[in-house]
């Protein structure tokens, strides 16, 4: 699958170990959410990029479809640091119910 078929939309990058954990507990936190204050997401035309740079060594991970209707508070797109480029952000932790589809990245 490629960026061109995944569906319209936002997604999180999840690493296998990170998606159990938010199974057990019920909902998907980040180190990051504690730190910076939000959750990194990209948009399908993002998910190919993001993984190159930053999950290419894990294999196989977990793609995370969000239901941005139920997040509309707390979905912000957020212009990077150096690049400018916008990427959508969650300044919430995560419900699990706003997890739309899981898909395995890549096919």
């Amino acid at each position: 699958m490629t960026e061109l078929k995944l569906p319209f939309g936002i997604y999180i990058l999840a690493k296998q170990l990170d998606w159990q954990n938010a199974l057990e507990l019920g909902y998907w936190q980040t180190e990051s959410l504690r730190s910076e204050g939000f959750i990194h997401a990209a948009s399908h035309e993002q998910v190919a990029a993001v993984y190159a740079k930053h999950f290419a060594d894990q294999g196989i991970i977990h793609l995370l479809k969000i239901d941005e209707a139920s997040l509309v508070d707390y979905l912000h797109w957020d212009a990077h640091p150096i690049t400018g480029e916008l990427f959508p952000h969650i300044y919430c932790v995560l419900p699990l119910a706003s997890v739309e589809r899981v898909i395995a990245w890549p096919i």
